[in-house]
């Protein structure tokens, strides 16, 4: 039924695998021994569950209902709930490799290494069955709905964190697909300017 081409994850979900990549790759990299790589480790998992975590409450509380109102079952909601206890246990993981000492990080480092791509494997999984989800809501849904869904998650941000997204999304991202996410940015700050 839709053809208006509104795709709720592909932009997003690229920007989400360069930041998981990115962390996978400083976590094969580093030594577990020197405390400050240590410690930017941390810094970084943080900023990327964030990443998740905020991205999982996006899709549930805009996307999820919509899922729910199509389908007769949503498997997204139980999903997003078992990753985010894989997410707890690499955070604890991660404490324990901050807590030991010296020499004893490189074993804990290994396995929260180890962890990790296991965790980032599943989560692939996760991002491309909701893709695969986008091709059912284009069959059962109005563009007005799924336009519909987009708007109010526009509306429901505050520029700052829309302009933050951006910066982590944006470099992921085709050329063309660049310009058709600044556009849109454009477009949504400028309704916001005219906004009564």
């Amino acid at each position: 039924m839709g053809t208006s081409g509104v795709d709720f994850y592909t932009k997003v979900h690229k920007g989400l695998r360069a930041s998981l990549f990115r962390l996978s790759q400083q976590a094969g990299s580093i030594d577990y021994a020197q405390p400050e790589a240590a410690v930017s480790l941390s810094q970084s998992l943080e900023a990327v569950l964030g990443q998740l975590t905020a991205h999982a409450g996006h899709e549930e509380k805009f996307i999820h209902p919509l899922l729910s109102r199509k389908l007769d079952a949503n498997p997204f909601d139980a999903e997003h709930a078992r990753l985010e206890a894989e997410q707890r246990r690499l955070a604890v993981l991660m404490r324990e490799v901050l807590a030991a000492p010296g020499e004893r990080r490189r074993p804990s480092g290994l396995a929260f290494y180890r962890a990790l791509n296991v965790f980032i494997a599943r989560y692939l999984e996760h991002l491309e069955g909701e893709e695969r989800m986008m091709t059912v809501l284009w069959e059962r849904c109005t563009d007005e709905e799924l336009v519909a869904v987009l708007a109010a998650f526009g509306a429901s941000r505050p520029v700052e964190e829309a302009l933050a997204d951006i910066g982590w999304i944006l470099p992921a991202l085709s050329a063309s697909e660049q310009a058709e996410m600044i556009a849109g940015m454009s477009a949504a700050l400028s309704r916001q300017g005219n906004a009564p």
